[in-house]
């Protein structure tokens, strides 16, 4: 069995994206000196996730809110095009800036999944691109961008790890509850969007929503899934599972999966007290909640890290600061001392 996660990553940081920055540079710094440094993105419209990606589309109104006719001519263009694609520095100031003149151990990207692209784009028409024939239209467009991520980033770090990033996935498994789309399915949406990751990267995702149910039948898809990275969000959904769950969890990381707890606050109303002491209780919680559950505590001592709940853009440049310095010396020795603690 080959785990995902490098050992010397373990309880380490692992951010997710977005960082309460303005100026495009700040953040360069404390997130290069991270264990894993990784691709970040400021809260501007320019790097925002879906504008981003779908400035590489043909007829992609970039002023307006995210609109795209796709007529046969761009599909084609999209899905029969093989070549790598890549945003530009105005689009993704960091993936440049990050590399420039550097090369890392470890280091992370991210970009949006197509499930999201698919909900978040809209026609004309206002009619949103959830359909089967858009998922692959978008799979095409993101496929194309992992291989030129990987293209850019793999000369400047022994190991990179790609994570998509699915905000949307619940919002659309919502609907589905509610009526059909001819073809789209839970097992067809993770197999399309599994197809993303090019060979050599290794694969993470990151889940929004209440990653307790998603879940058709008895086939968790995070869990019985490929081996991964999982980003969950711990602060609005926890980790207290039924033994079933726990028992997938555990042949999950069994099998080289891995789990980034989102436990710290992505807000600065949320801390009442400071960021370690917040850190120490939440994920000292977090895991006694997921070992009661079931989870295996020497399973997640090899195969877990630590990360913020969600992206960082709504945090103040001193709140995304701190998480980082943390983050750069303190926050492994926490995951241990907890670790210690629950065994």
């Amino acid at each position: 069995m080959t785990r995902v996660l490098p050992p010397e990553l373990a309880g380490e940081f692992f951010g997710v994206g977005s960082v309460g920055e303005r100026s495009p540079d700040a953040p360069l710094e404390y997130v290069s000196r991270l264990p894993l440094p990784y691709v970040y993105q400021l809260p501007t419209d320019a790097e925002d996730m879906i504008r981003q990606f779908a400035c590489l589309v043909d007829g992609f109104e970039e002023e307006d809110t995210y609109t795209l006719d796709v007529d046969m001519a761009v599909y084609r263009d999209v899905t029969e095009g093989d070549s790598p694609l890549l945003p530009d520095p105005a689009h993704d100031h960091a993936l440049y800036a990050l590399v420039r003149d550097r090369h890392y151990r470890h280091l992370k990207t991210q970009q949006t999944a197509p499930m999201t692209m698919c909900f978040s784009i809209h026609s004309s028409d206002g009619a949103q691109h959830v359909s089967l024939h858009m998922l692959y239209f978008y799979t095409a467009l993101m496929r194309r961008v992992a291989a030129g991520q990987y293209e850019h980033l793999s000369g400047h770090c022994d190991w990179l790890v790609l994570c998509q990033d699915d905000p949307a996935l619940g919002l659309v498994l919502q609907s589905l509850a509610n009526r059909d789309v001819p073809g789209l399915t839970l097992r067809r949406i993770v197999q399309l969007t599994d197809s993303v990751y090019p060979p050599g990267v290794a694969p993470a995702f990151h889940y929004c929503d209440d990653w307790r149910a998603v879940l058709t039948a008895d086939w968790h898809a995070l869990w019985d899934g490929r081996p991964r990275i999982v980003h969950v969000d711990l602060v609005s959904f926890a980790p207290e599972v039924s033994s079933e769950q726990a028992e997938k969890m555990n042949h999950f990381l069994e099998r080289g999966g891995a789990i980034a707890m989102g436990v710290l606050p992505n807000v600065d109303s949320a801390y009442a007290a400071p960021v370690r002491d917040t850190l120490r209780h939440n994920l000292s919680t977090s895991l006694a909640v997921m070992v009661e559950s079931g989870v295996d505590i020497d399973l997640l001592a090899e195969a877990a890290m630590v990360s913020t709940q969600c992206g960082l853009s709504r945090a103040s440049p001193e709140l995304t600061r701190e998480v980082h310095l943390l983050a750069a010396g303190h926050i492994a020795e926490v995951f241990r001392e907890c670790v210690v603690a629950l065994r």
